[in-house]
């Protein structure tokens, strides 16, 4: 039961975390850098991602990080680097550096 409770208990922070991140996202902030249209759509598919998808499968698309490189045309055009670049933005929003 304790160890129920430790993981409740980290559950509820990250949903907490990611409720107040959707709160900003995609909203201006008197920051240039933030404030272009190519960073905040990118944040407001962020956001999109975030409402569309619960926590449990937000820790199981995270379970492993890993790195792919596309090397065929074929390839190139099945993959997306929109999720990838979704997925770096989402970890510096929980200020996760290193992964």
């Amino acid at each position: 039961m304790f160890v129920q409770f430790v993981a409740l208990c980290y559950y509820e922070y990250l949903s907490e975390q990611i409720r107040q991140m959707k709160l900003l996202l995609g909203k201006k902030n008197g920051d240039p850098a933030h404030n272009n249209k190519d960073f905040l759509l990118r944040e407001e598919k962020l956001k999109s991602w975030l409402k569309n998808t619960p926590i449990y499968l937000i820790l199981q698309w995270f379970d492993a990080v890993e790195e792919v490189r596309v090397s065929t045309m074929l390839l190139s055009k099945r993959w997306s680097t929109g999720i990838t670049a979704r997925d770096q933005l989402f970890l510096e929003k929980l200020r996760v550096t290193s992964y």
